[in-house]
């Protein structure tokens, strides 16, 4: 692997500082890997995108006039958490809202869902989403369930952000959102694989005489790999025709029609190759009759440095014609709207006499956001983070042996990373390394958690859980976590009713996390970690409603959540790790209900002890 870098780890915070150092309107806040505009226009609707990075210009390149206002950046082809979005959201809201928009992979659509939903409720933000699913390719891949993402998105930004720029409400600059997706489609193939730094080596291994047909932007298979044939002098030619008659009949476009044409390189191949696609590309359009009212040649949405491209058609009418010509100014797209010499100079004395004048709208606009933060301040100021009395258990649980409880499951998951990721045979193989990950950052913040009540506790940890377990585990265990801590607000010690009440609701979150990414929350039988979970919850409300004791009950409820996990072993996998190899999955256990097993069965024993 031979790139210009520092180390993996620094890798995306160096390529966002570099940014931002290039285009001075543009800010990089670094704890959250945003990047937006200096300036936010309080009097507009606010656009956010974001992802995995490793597809650059994509996101951050389409912050600016016209477009994005912020971009939220992951880790190279890893989502960004909820916690980063959530926090992207309250940098660049205004009064008439802020718009999502998502490209169609489990990880983005779950952590943006999630973080849609704290900023409504939590914090009384207005906020909308919309999802791209342009890639005609293949139904369901590696990272989605349905069509992918791709460079059809860049076209969402484009349309979305005129919109939004001209001052149109939120309804209207999402029904123009989705007017862009319902009519582009997109199709890529690949020459080479891409290196992610992390890693060192290709992703995947081809041919020096095969390309990858339908590939996806992480290198996700197309559908099917071939040879490369030049024997007739017409490849590019024969290639463009097979895309375009796919693209021509998916959207649905005849002869007459206009469309804006978007020739997007991978990152590896030349500009040269990339017009020599677009000159075969038109070719085959205008033989069926269909105009090009603009065409869009470059890198858009890259795979790294993958060789290889991908075709966008948007079929346009009047409305978007206008939204796709409207001026634009970000640093990977800009056309229309320059300012001539005289136009600028007039500029900067307007504003000189705006601020002789006293009028300084940039100030006023961040006002909301300078009271909001001293809001924080004072209840930062408020805040209890060192546990009170000693740790207490009898028929109630007391917050310092609470805490103590939540610190011993963090050491058993740690103790289990290995295990859990043996156990995701039908996964990725990666469940303990996620959860590892975040458990292993909660006990290296532990300091920071707020421990004024049981309730206050769970709903800090939360905060940690939900940006640092890796992939889905966030927004699932921290969603838990969060609403087992509101359940248990201002609650000093807990019985054996408050425990099942909180692990109740520690469902009802992974249920509602499922429902608002997915369209439907996890039941048992779907073969997720809530085959063990309810269970357990059901048994210990079983036991608080028969009078049990604290610790007859908690043995109850460990019990039942390793029935519950044993029992995935039969069911075909619906929802969760296993979800996409149905019935291959049975024979083995999901590997988050047995996460669950190990860890409330390693608790229960532990609290008799104590």
């Amino acid at each position: 692997m031979k790139k210009i870098m520092n180390t993996p780890e620094t890798f995306v915070y160096d390529m966002c500082h570099g940014l931002a150092k290039a285009h001075p309107e543009l800010e990089f806040v670094e704890k959250f890997k945003i990047v937006k505009k200096k300036e936010i226009n309080p009097n507009k609707v606010s656009l956010i995108s974001g992802g995995g990075s490793g597809h650059e210009p994509a996101h951050a390149g389409f912050v600016g006039k016209g477009m994005l206002d912020c971009a939220v950046c992951g880790d190279v082809f890893a989502s960004p958490s909820q916690v980063q979005v959530r926090n992207a959201i309250k940098e660049v809201a205004t009064d008439k809202g802020v718009l999502l928009i998502i490209k169609n992979y489990s990880g983005d659509c779950m952590n943006f869902n999630n973080a849609m939903a704290d900023a409504i409720d939590d914090d009384g933000i207005k906020v909308d989403a919309v999802y791209v699913n342009d890639d005609i390719a293949v139904k369901d891949s590696l990272y989605t369930v349905g069509r992918r993402g791709v460079a059809g998105t860049v076209l969402v930004h484009k349309c979305a952000g005129a919109a939004a720029e001209q001052g149109k409400d939120l309804p209207e600059v999402k029904r123009i959102a989705n007017k862009v997706i319902e009519n582009v489609r997109s199709f890529g193939f690949a020459f080479t694989s891409c290196t992610v730094p992390a890693a060192g080596h290709p992703t995947f291994e081809i041919g020096d005489d095969e390309m990858e047909f339908g590939v996806g932007i992480h290198g996700e298979p197309g559908r099917f790999r071939e040879k490369i044939d030049y024997s007739d002098g017409k490849f590019a030619d024969n290639l463009s025709r097979r895309i375009v008659s796919d693209l021509e009949s998916d959207l649905g476009v005849k002869k007459g029609d206009e469309v804006v044409l978007l020739i997007n390189g991978f990152g590896g191949s030349p500009l040269q190759e990339l017009y020599i696609l677009n000159n075969s590309v038109s070719k085959c359009l205008e033989e069926d009759g269909i105009a090009i009212h603009r065409t869009i040649v470059g890198n858009f949405m890259t795979s790294i440095d993958m060789a290889g491209a991908s075709i966008t058609v948007l079929k346009v009418d009047e409305e978007l014609k206008k939204l796709v010509d409207y001026p634009v100014n970000t640093p990977a797209l800009t056309w229309g709207g320059a300012m001539n010499e005289e136009a600028e100079a007039a500029l900067e004395a307007i504003r000189a006499i705006g601020k002789a004048l006293g009028f300084t709208p940039a100030e006023k606009a961040e006002a909301p956001k300078a009271a909001a933060k001293k809001e924080e301040a004072k209840e930062e100021e408020a805040a209890v983070y060192e546990v009170e009395g000693k740790p207490e258990v009898g028929e109630t649980i007391n917050t310092a042996a609470f805490v103590q409880i939540v610190d011993k499951m963090a050491d058993v998951i740690i103790e289990n990373e290995v295990p859990f990721c043996e156990a995701d045979q039908m996964g990725d193989g990666d469940f303990g390394m996620s959860i590892a990950k975040g458990f292993k950052q909660l006990k290296a913040d532990w300091a920071t958690r707020k421990k004024g009540d049981i309730g206050q506790f769970l709903q800090s940890c939360s905060e940690i859980i939900k940006e640092y377990c890796g992939g889905a585990s966030g927004p699932i265990w921290g969603s838990a976590f969060k609403y087992a801590g509101k359940a248990m607000a201002g609650k000093k010690e807990v019985n054996l009713a408050d425990i099942a009440c909180l692990f109740q609701e520690a469902n009802r979150g992974v249920f509602e996390t499922g429902k608002r990414s997915f369209g439907k929350g996890a039941v048992v039988g779907d073969k997720t970690l809530v085959d063990a979970l309810k269970p357990c919850a059901d048994a210990l409300t079983a036991a608080a409603e028969a009078g049990k004791k604290l610790q007859e009950g908690l043995f109850d409820g460990a019990k039942a959540a390793h029935e519950g996990a044993e029992a995935t072993k039969t069911h075909v996998a619906t929802l969760g790790r296993a979800g996409t190899v149905g019935e291959r999955s049975i024979g083995f256990p999901d590997a988050g209900a047995h996460g669950l097993d190990v860890i409330f069965n390693e608790l229960a024993a532990f609290i008799a002890k104590m």
